[in-house]
């Protein structure tokens, strides 16, 4: 078994809880998606570590690069290699930034309990550092698990704090943005939209926060059976993603153009996201979400009277295969 795989596992037994055991619906998924957080930044700065902590700072760094990838399992390891360091090494603000990175993962990966709980843990480091702006994300991040879990009322007092600490407005694009998502899942699509105008508004030089606007964005118009006013959010969406790199993200936009393709009747088209969507899924080994494509592949092709076989072929092979599709290396 693999260091990540025996780290996992110890973790599921810790907490109680089984990666992948829920499988969700196709709008489910989607607002899920635009619940997830965006991993915290930089590593904190070396300058005043000894020369051997120092080289902790490549394995946070690593950790953040595979995080925006979509390369969570890979993040993990690092992120875990990281907090030890630091930890060792009695640095604060580095296994704060670890932890964050190793919650943001378990939220990814709808261990959201898991999430919850180290959250706590961050949240207590960065006020011991006094360090509001840290406070305030994580909070945020907190919220968005807490709205996840459809514990509202917990949610929106959890961001009342945030909003109460935030004096100089440097956070209010993950304020407003996770404002949105509480309105998005009370079912206030217009209050949603106001709240997402002025995120988007406020997060001029933060392209993954635009991403994940957009995002959400596209969500409320599809909830609201308004397709063709969705694919183009979400197509902005994947135009900042492809610019990042951000391998889950871009399969995440066009697995949600497909769907929108779909409602549209143009079967064609759909085929053509989905297709492109399953196969980063399966590059990146996250079979349930490759699966959950499959199944709208496979029903577009249907409709579309359209061979597949040759996609799925490569979706398989790329899942299956561990020395298949090694993007995360």
């Amino acid at each position: 078994m693999s260091r990540t795989s025996s780290m996992v596992q110890r973790n599921q037994n810790f907490w109680g809880t089984a990666v992948g055991r829920r499988l969700h619906r196709i709008a489910g998924i989607m607002l899920i998606g635009i619940l997830l957080p965006a991993c915290a930044g930089s590593p904190p700065p070396s300058v005043s570590m000894p020369e051997d902590i120092r080289e902790t700072t490549y394995y946070a760094r690593k950790a953040v690069k595979l995080f925006r990838k979509g390369c969570y399992a890979g993040a993990l390891d690092y992120f875990q290699d990281a907090h030890e360091r630091y930890a060792a090494a009695d640095q604060l603000e580095g296994v704060a930034h670890s932890l964050n990175g190793i919650a943001d993962i378990y939220h990814r990966w709808g261990e959201i309990q898991s999430a919850v709980k180290v959250y706590d843990d961050v949240i207590e480091i960065y006020q011991s550092l006094d360090d509001s702006q840290g406070v305030i994300q994580v909070l945020c991040n907190k919220s968005a698990a807490l709205i996840a879990l459809d514990r509202l009322e917990t949610a929106a007092e959890i961001l009342r704090q945030a909003d109460a600490l935030d004096r100089s407005g440097n956070q209010t694009p993950i304020r407003l943005r996770t404002r949105a998502l509480l309105s998005i899942r009370k079912n206030e699509p217009q209050l949603a939209r106001e709240q997402l105008d002025q995120a988007l508004a406020a997060a001029e030089a933060d392209q993954p926060m635009q991403s994940s606007i957009f995002y959400a964005k596209g969500h409320v118009e599809l909830t609201a059976d308004r397709p063709a006013q969705a694919k183009v959010f979400f197509g902005q969406a994947l135009h900042l993603d492809r610019a990042a790199g951000a391998y889950h993200d871009i399969a995440r936009d066009l697995q949600s153009l497909g769907t929108c393709h779909a409602r549209l009747g143009d079967h064609r088209q759909a085929l053509n996201h989905f297709k492109r969507s399953a196969k980063i899924f399966a590059l990146l080994k996250d079979q349930r979400r490759a699966t959950e494509v499959i199944e709208q592949l496979e029903k577009s092709a249907r409709r579309a009277g359209a061979d597949i076989q040759t996609t799925l072929q490569w979706i398989h092979q790329w899942m299956l295969n561990p020395n298949d599709g090694q993007i995360c290396d």
